[in-house]
């Protein structure tokens, strides 16, 4: 079967795709997404007519040209099965995951082009198509960049649904569970997503629906972050390759993840370096970064959530449940603002 190179609109990054997968089960109709550390396929899964959507991870073009491929596929096929069992996790508690239809091991189509091994496997994952067939796949970067050009801020009903939605999702993963290896120390465990961002927010509807995807970067509580992406995690110290934040997995870094998203939406632009360090620095530059943000148009309520959800580890949000909490009273806030200003 012939091998297809995917397009890549990242520097030295690379992969091949086959027409189809899984026995000629999945065929391939197009790409889907490429921005990430993995690519997204649109197939049609030809037992049932529908559309599913297939998943591999790119690859180092450096390591295909020596020895490195090995440790790589190994690295990944740990990944997706991490990524997989998190996704189990949130399915188990929400809907606010893609069911996952099957994972494929099959031949790799790169290793084959690069003229490697033709034989040795790696893993596609293959989950429901969430969309609608023939309309192209919105996402939250996609949503915020078309109100920016419209000048079409998010109501703060809107952010607070938006809120409350990533919490959901959020909530399904941190709910603990017992440990796979119980000690006398770690009776109980949770999963982390590690990558929360306005691109791997799905947006369906209206009603907007929103839809938080590709758990491939998600790791167990404790356990080191690999995968991230540093625009909208922790900053990273002057002098440091990574924020210690990365060296021991929490809820707590998600909630970082989770500010930073809400942020860019409120403001209809990411929050730059500086901002972010003054949020996570000493309590007077925090506060200044605050009234930034408050400039921004949110209530009181919501700001400050925001502010507190980027705020260093120690004066940081504690947890989901706290964050839905304060959700509930900016509702109650906003509901009693319309009401008085006549808007309802």
């Amino acid at each position: 079967m012939s091998v297809v190179e995917i397009p890549s609109d990242q520097v030295g990054k690379v992969a091949y795709r086959r027409e189809s997968y899984g026995a000629d089960r999945f065929r391939v109709v197009r790409l889907l997404a490429g921005a990430g550390q993995g690519y997204a396929l649109l197939t049609e899964d030809t037992w049932c007519g529908g559309m599913t959507v297939l998943k591999g991870l790119w690859w180092d073009q450096g390591h295909l040209r020596d020895e490195g491929w090995r440790p790589r596929l190994d690295r990944s096929k740990a990944q997706q099965q991490q990524g997989l069992k998190a996704v189990y996790q949130a399915m188990q508690v929400t809907q606010q995951a893609p069911p996952v239809i099957d994972v494929l091991p099959e031949p790799s189509a790169t290793l084959e082009a690069s003229g490697i091994d033709a034989d040795e496997h790696e893993y596609f994952v293959v989950t429901e198509f969430v969309g609608i067939p023939g309309r192209p796949v919105r996402t939250l970067e996609d949503d915020i960049k078309a109100r920016r050009k419209e000048q079409r801020p998010f109501t703060e009903d809107e952010l607070i649904d938006l809120a409350e939605q990533l919490c959901g999702a959020l909530g399904a993963l941190h709910a603990r569970r017992p440990a796979k290896r119980r000690t006398p120390r770690r009776k109980e465990e949770y999963w982390i997503h590690a990558d929360l961002k306005p691109e791997n927010v799905l947006v369906l509807g209206p009603p907007e629906q929103y839809v938080l995807i590709d758990y491939d970067a998600a790791v167990v509580d404790g356990q080191p972050i690999s995968t991230t992406t540093p625009a909208y995690s922790p900053p990273v110290p002057h002098g440091a390759t990574r924020n210690p934040e990365q060296d021991k997995a929490a809820e707590r870094f998600d909630i970082y993840m989770l500010g930073a998203t809400l942020a860019e939406a409120l403001g209809l632009s990411r929050l730059d370096e500086d901002m972010k360090r003054q949020l996570y620095g000493t309590a007077h530059e925090h506060g200044v970064a605050k009234q930034r943000l408050a400039a921004l148009g949110g209530s009181p309520i919501l700001t400050t959530l925001i502010a507190s959800c980027l705020a260093e580890p120690a004066y940081r949000t504690r947890n989901v449940q706290s964050i839905q909490a304060d959700l509930a009273r900016a509702r109650d806030g906003a509901v009693l603002s319309s009401v008085l200003l006549g808007n309802r």
